[in-house]
């Protein structure tokens, strides 16, 4: 099959991509799907796909049989093996679902492949957000980042506190760089920034690659600070930091996905990023 941009253009109410994430609103295009529908099942990668770092082939495809695609409304199930297995279901059309009976056909995707399911829309409305998709544009503001204490985990002096920081942050992110760490890989730049002898925030790992359309885009980093040690500005160091970290590898954008409520979203708010819809999931 293929996607129809005259079918799918109106409904993008954000862009993001299933099995790809978010991507650059200008990248996204019935080409884009058609690529994702591509691989389904190979195991390859597309050249801009965030989790080429992590694995050595895509565990992650869509169920091309069960796509939906009208005038009004297409539905794509992701089917992952990872965490037991999971079904998600993305579903785009311009006005927020039926949510049972989007549960239903999830569930029903699901148990043909004993997996549990999800479901996930988008909405221009942040009423039931769980996600804010937002674009940063590189610009000759972001050449420069002042030398205030950040720096590439290679070169810190209490490197050895990473392990320490990444436990207290959470059980995903980096805790999941460190393991990467212990086994050798060296996936990107880190950035930290110190205070009281030990590391208090962390982002990365930093990478650009060009994008479907030929421009470069900043990859999405796993990004904290120690509650401890929030509203200093130490994430503002580091975002700006990384900011010109990207800009000095010819970046053109950045699109990430912010938790609504959090820090982090508080912060891409203050620092300008553009907002591009809302992910929502049950």
């Amino acid at each position: 099959m293929g996607f129809r941009w005259d079918w799918l253009g109106p409904v993008m109410r954000a862009p993001y991509v299933p099995a790809l994430g978010p991507m650059p609103p200008e990248a996204v295009t019935a080409e884009l799907f058609d690529a994702v529908l591509e691989i389904a099942r190979t195991g390859r990668f597309l050249p801009y796909d965030k989790d080429r770092r992590w694995m050595a082939s895509k565990d992650e495809y869509v169920l091309v049989d069960e796509v939906v695609h009208t005038p009004l409304e297409t539905i794509v199930p992701v089917l992952t093996s990872r965490g037991g297995g999971l079904v998600k279901l993305y579903r785009y059309a311009a006005h927020d679902p039926d949510l049972s009976a989007l549960r239903r056909l999830g569930e029903r995707i699901a148990r043909d492949h004993g997996a549990g399911s999800r479901v996930i829309w988008f909405s221009d409305h942040a009423d039931q957000a769980h996600g804010r998709i937002m674009v940063k544009r590189f610009s000759s503001d972001d050449d420069q980042a002042a030398d205030d204490g950040v720096r590439d985990l290679t070169d810190c002096p209490v490197a050895d506190t990473f392990d320490a920081f990444a436990g207290e942050i959470g059980p995903e992110g980096f805790q999941f760089l460190c393991q990467r760490l212990k086994a050798g890989h060296r996936d990107g730049p880190i950035l930290v920034t110190v205070a009281d002898d030990r590391i208090v925030g962390g982002l990365g790992p930093l990478c650009a690659v060009v994008g479907p359309d030929g421009r470069v885009i900043q990859q999405p980093a796993y990004f904290a600070v120690h509650p401890d040690y929030r509203g200093r500005g130490y994430g503002r160091r580091l975002w700006r930091a990384s900011m010109a970290w990207g800009r000095a590898r010819g970046a053109d954008v950045k699109v990430l996905q912010a938790a609504r409520g959090s820090a982090a979203e508080a912060l891409y708010l203050a620092e300008g990023l553009e907002t591009h819809g809302y992910l929502c999931q049950r």
